[in-house]
């Protein structure tokens, strides 16, 4: 697909621009809604239940997170509280801002209407301004206020300062809160939509700058943590990049997110950030408030340190400093150690009064920031010089330079209103669309210039193209009815409008605009409807939140929220299935198998150690007792001195032990916030790191790309419709026949043939259940039934991406010598799985997932090998599955794929007979 040279037709089109690109995140994906104006736009998420932020580090490193909650990183976003009482009037409006014992509140009057809405996030730190943030059936909101510390006082918030009428309808995107929230949970793919817990760790966190914690709390020591100032210049500048380099635009690498960037890497793996460019001496560029890394590059200091020179030279964001003068002239006494002129102030002076005087932020609203040039001379603020033009700040990997700097033109362009840049831009992505056809960014872009240049048939093609590589899109859906509105098809317009409101009633832009046409097609009944649909939805909603326990003694449960598929539903309670269930009341019943489990890990026992064989539910050995006591004891602690949070485990203080330690762990040993992966992996002794940190990593999608055609490709495991696998299960010394049976789309049963009867495990499509001689069968729910319908998928590496809304690159490891890409995968409601890539083949090698209990995450991990071809796919012929206390492998002798199987092998047992 080609389009229009636009040379001839821009500087002929008035530059009438849709879109209003969001303050304090530049544009870097595509644009999302073109139609109406509006505004607009990856840390690893944590396990569930499991401590977050700087409280996994505080055990050894006290007085650094100590030093960090002083900082102002550690307040960047937090929940509201009681904010100030206050009130910004306007020419057509009034807000009004009060607080209830139900919270912070704030009162919008405008035209003879009046709407109030629930506070539910403040944004900034509080040292300059605070911004404020509703939650909306899963949509942030801005307000249009923001409270000034200098003035004491409410005032319009950044952007607002010319409105008129503000209201609460500027969406907030990821890209608005990647610089202030530790994680998010932003749904890919729209514009202002998230996941409950927004954010699962609120302000600003130590991994920001050090790297998912979880390796370095198995295995505490110095390599396996980013250390910042250790790193090589650019990924050691990159750290504090990510949130202090803004430039003119930042462009995402195809398929990224803001982020996947993790410490160790540079920027480029992810994103490049493009920065003005002008000709020699000329004058400094406005001051903005996020340019410090641009301030600090253009000053003699930073020029002569030959790169020695950097954010972390002068800032320590482990030690806000008491006094703050004493400290950092002590750092420019550091490298100014020669005597000073007569005329100088003394060697007691404050440098950064004159040196680095504060100036006024153009887009900070009503406050100032410390100009990072570190002037010899104090000099007065510059205005904005002509825009000459754009440079990447780094430049990306080879085959991205055209199209990011492509990008980053446009996003200039459409900012500034330059046609120049418009063009520039639009060129280079003409010139890379067939490398990039798969990329729906380049089609958006492309589309989004044309529609600006008035070429509506071709921003259509533009904009299909794009909706064909991302369906499902409301923002892609809005686009493409811009485009049909700017020909004049307003039936078309309306028809993209509603499929848009359809996947998001909340995408504002669509909606206002399509509420509008209905009105001037006549039909004031649609209108009515979707408006008042709005209306509703952005009606106040109980704040969600997950109970904790309240009894006293009682452990609470995990309190991930149902999934949506009935299926999936929580299972009974503990109480109604095991016999003799005291402390873990309450708990869903496929919670207390895990459980056992983590108790056993950390104790390193089997059952019998608290329990009588087969009479699992007596209470003769004292250890139970024992165990019952302890639980308790564990709540407490954690209700009391942890927020609730599951810092206080069995591990803490029993290390694989029966008998708890006696000794305080040091800073060389394990403490109670370690993750249960790391005791499985304690078990198997410890897992080798690569020497190096990555300097790049595939995308998730690249890595399941892979993972496909390594595996044979898409076609070859869509022909598959059964499988039939005999072998051997070993375990603790004995071997039994198995036979696995597979029959798309959702069949599957194991059948084990041990001496004393058939052990089956079955999945039938509606329900799962295990049976073993002499025993009931046991009904599977919860996260067993959810292993279970995985385990039957046939095609399940086509299914990865549906089954797993969010997608996160890791580390790479070495699994059995091979190093291996990690891939986190992230569902509502469930714990995290991780896929353990092999780097050269994309075979997976392992595969870890997790079952919740009151006590920790139980980890299942699964090993493959002996891959094999079998009718053009590839099959693991050995899997190890390792669970805490135990091992087992699977010895595949035969398959065969596309054969019959009777459906009576698919029945509860009751049922064949």
């Amino acid at each position: 697909m080609r389009f229009l040279n636009l040379r001839s037709i821009l500087p002929l089109a008035p530059l009438v621009l849709f879109l209003v690109y969001g303050r304090g995140q530049s544009r870097t994906s595509a644009p999302r809604s073109i139609a109406a104006e509006s505004d607009t736009r990856s840390a690893a998420i944590p396990l569930p239940g499991e401590p977050t932020g700087a409280s996994r580090c505080k055990v050894c490193h006290a007085s650094e997170v100590e030093g960090h909650a002083r900082s102002a990183m550690a307040h960047s976003l937090r929940r509201a509280e009681a904010e100030p009482a206050g009130s910004v009037t306007t020419a057509d409006t009034k807000i009004t801002m009060y607080s209830t014992p139900s919270g912070s509140w704030q009162r919008l009057e405008s035209a003879g209407n009046v709407s109030t809405y629930h506070i539910d996030y403040v944004i900034g730190s509080g040292n300059h301004a605070n911004g404020y943030l509703v939650n909306l059936d899963g949509h942030l909101f801005q307000s249009p206020v923001a409270f000034y510390k200098s003035r004491n006082s409410y005032d319009l918030a950044p952007g607002y300062e010319k409105t008129q009428d503000p209201d609460f309808t500027r969406p907030i995107a990821e890209g608005c809160v990647f610089c202030h929230a530790g994680t998010e949970l932003h749904v890919i793919g729209t514009e202002n939509q998230f996941r409950a817990p927004v954010f699962p760790a609120a302000a600003i966190t130590c991994e920001r700058c050090h790297g998912p914690t979880e390796k370095h709390l198995a295995d505490p020591r110095a390599g396996n943590i980013v250390n910042p100032p250790k790193l090589e210049r650019a990924a050691r500048d990159s750290v504090c990049e990510q949130c202090h380099l803004m430039g003119a635009a930042r462009v995402l690498n195809p398929g990224r997110e803001f982020r996947d960037f993790q410490p160790g890497q540079k920027l480029e793996s992810v994103f490049t950030t493009y920065h003005d460019a002008l000709p020699p001496d000329t004058p400094a560029k406005e001051f903005k408030v996020i340019s410090h890394v641009e301030q600090l590059a253009m000053s003699v200091c930073a020029r002569s340190s030959q790169g020695r020179l950097w954010c972390g030279t002068c800032h320590d964001p482990h030690n806000r400093p008491v006094e703050p003068v004493q400290y950092y002239r002590a750092r420019c006494l550091g490298c100014h150690k020669d005597n000073f002129p007569e005329a100088h102030p003394s060697a007691e002076s404050n440098c950064i009064s004159c040196h680095m005087p504060r100036r006024d932020a153009q887009d900070g609203g009503h406050t100032a920031f410390t100009d990072h040039r570190i002037q010899r001379r104090p000099q007065s603020q510059s205005e904005l010089p002509p825009a000459g033009d754009i440079a990447a700040w780094r430049e990306p990997a080879p085959d991205l330079q055209k199209r990011n700097l492509g990008i980053g033109y446009l996003n200039t362009g459409f900012q500034r209103r330059s046609s120049e840049f418009i063009i520039r831009g639009y060129q280079l992505l003409t010139e890379v669309q067939n490398q990039f056809a798969s990329d729906p960014e380049i089609f958006t872009w492309m589309g989004t210039a044309l529609l600006v240049g008035k070429k509506s048939s071709e921003a259509e093609l533009a904009f299909d193209r794009a909706l064909e590589l991302n369906p499902n899109s409301a923002a892609e859906e809005t686009n493409a009815a811009a485009a049909h509105q700017q020909a004049g098809d307003i039936d078309g317009t309306i028809t993209h409008l509603e499929r848009a409101v359809a996947i998001d009633p909340l995408h504002l832009s669509a909606t206002s605009l399509l509420i509008n046409l209905y009105r001037e097609k006549g039909n004031a009944t649609k209108a009515n409807e979707l408006s008042d649909r709005v209306a509703a939805l952005m009606k106040e909603q109980p704040e969600s939140g997950f109970p904790s326990s309240s009894q006293p003694g009682a452990v609470a449960a995990s309190t991930s929220p149902k999934l949506a598929n009935p299926a999936l539903a929580s299972p009974a309670s503990a109480e109604t299935v095991f016999k003799n269930i005291q402390v873990l009341k309450g708990v869903p019943s496929d919670q207390v198998i895990p459980t056992m489990r983590v108790i056993a890990s950390a104790l390193g026992v089997r059952c019998g150690f608290c329990h009588v064989e087969n009479h699992f539910d007596e209470d003769a050995k004292p250890p139970k007792e024992v165990a019952r006591t302890m639980m308790r004891m564990m709540s407490s602690i954690n209700q009391n001195h942890f927020e609730g949070a599951r810092e206080v485990t069995c591990y803490s203080c029993h290390h694989g032990s029966p008998k708890p330690a006696t000794i305080v762990p040091t800073e060389t040993e394990s403490t109670g916030s370690e993750i249960a992966e790391s005791k499985l992996t304690t078990e198997r002794g410890a897992r080798p790191k690569p020497e190096t940190w990555p300097g790049d990593l595939p995308t998730a999608d690249q890595l399941i790309d892979n993972f496909v055609q390594a595996l044979g490709g898409a076609s070859a495991l869509e022909k598959i419709a059964t499988r039939v696998e005999t072998g051997s299960i070993e375990a603790e010394g004995r071997s039994v026949r198995v036979e696995i049976l597979n029959e798309a789309p959702d069949k599957w049963s194991l059948v084990q043939h041990a001496v004393a009867g058939d052990n089956i495990t079955v999945w039938n499509g509606k329900g799962a259940w295990v049976s073993a001689p002499g025993r009931p069968i046991h009904d599977l729910n919860g996260s067993e039934l959810d292993d279970v319908r995985i385990d039957a998928d046939l095609q399940f590496p086509l299914h990865i991406n549906q089954m797993f809304p969010e997608l996160r690159v890791e580390y790479p490891e070495l699994v059995e010598g091979r190093e291996a890409y990690v891939l986190v995968g992230i569902r509502e409601g469930r714990a995290p799985w991780k896929f353990f890539f092999d780097a050269q083949s994309g075979l997976l090698l392992r595969l870890v997932r997790y079952a919740e209990s009151p006590l920790g995450l139980d980890p299942t991990e699964i090993d493959y090998r002996d891959y094999r071809e079998v009718d053009g796919v590839k099959i693991p012929f050995i899997w190890t599955i390792v669970r805490s206390g135990s091992e087992s492998t699977v010895r595949i002798e035969k398959i065969k794929q596309n054969v019959p199987i009777e459906d009576t092998e698919f029945l509860i047992p009751s049922a064949k007979h």
